[in-house]
């Protein structure tokens, strides 16, 4: 099993400065959220694919696997139901389904593929921040920003925490598959329910040993690297202002081009 952490340390873009890839994969969150065109998410998404892919070789531990799966069934959900409950434009689908009455019209199906695109878009960037920014680095990065150290303190601890829970509930959940927990529909729900039960307990514990183990290391709220990161320069400085201003301006010109029908 590896951690997230050591697929950070294992990444080849961990010599990246960690500021001018916080910075960079803000500025293609942005630039997703701020785009009318579906065509800016997808831009970013390939971007932020072909990111990842170098960075891990899309290899994840099967606990990540799963929660990534689980995260875009719940974006499809999502938005499938947006596109249905939005009434705008030309009526495409109409069903009438005993006491049900669904209609798919061009605004709901555009806003449905944009909240999904925009989502995919989202995870992929910050899955690739993720993979190759150790922990140390990070906690670097909001120091350069100038971020009270409070606030450093709680990120990087929630940060780093969510991914031990996933890790936890890796063990459990192999545990369960060794003994036939998710035999049958009816075992997969028992073991489904204790899982989610034991990962609470888990979690308390898991908490209270980290707070003693913290304070046994003297813990400051500092989180010292032996080696320290790469230092900003200007060109990473600069890019992830030219990402956005180069995205912007093509969502501009795909948004007026729309409009005038070409």
């Amino acid at each position: 099993m590896f951690a997230i952490d050591e697929l950070a340390y294992a990444s080849p873009m961990r010599h990246w400065p960690p500021l001018g890839k916080f910075l960079l994969a803000l500025s293609l969150l942005i630039v997703s959220l701020v785009s009318s065109s579906l065509i800016i998410p997808i831009i970013v998404f390939v971007i932020g694919l072909t990111l990842l892919f170098l960075s891990t070789r899309l290899r994840f531990p099967k606990v990540i696997t799963l929660a990534i799966l689980e995260g875009m069934t719940i974006f499809l959900i999502g938005a499938v139901i947006i596109a249905f409950v939005t009434m705008e434009g030309k009526v495409l689908f109409d069903l009438n389904l005993l006491s049900f009455h669904l209609s798919l019209t061009e605004g709901g199906l555009l806003r449905g593929m944009t909240v999904f695109l925009r989502a995919l878009a989202g995870i992929t960037v910050m899955l690739f921040f993720a993979t190759s920014t150790p922990i140390p680095h990070f906690a670097a990065a909001l120091r350069q920003l100038r971020i009270p150290s409070y606030i450093t303190e709680l990120v990087i601890l929630v940060y780093r925490y969510s991914f031990l829970l996933f890790e936890q509930l890796d063990v459990l959940y192999t545990a369960a598959q060794c003994r036939l927990g998710f035999r049958g529909t009816r075992n997969k729900i028992r073991t489904t329910g204790k899982l989610a039960v034991g990962l609470f307990i888990k979690s308390l514990d898991v908490a209270e040993r980290s707070q003693i183990a913290l304070f046994c290391r003297n813990f400051k709220g500092d989180f010292p690297t032996f080696r320290p990161p790469a230092r900003m320069t200007i060109g990473w400085a600069l890019l992830p202002f030219l990402a956005f201003g180069l995205l912007y301006a093509a969502n501009l010109v795909i948004s007026n081009t729309m409009m005038l029908g070409w």
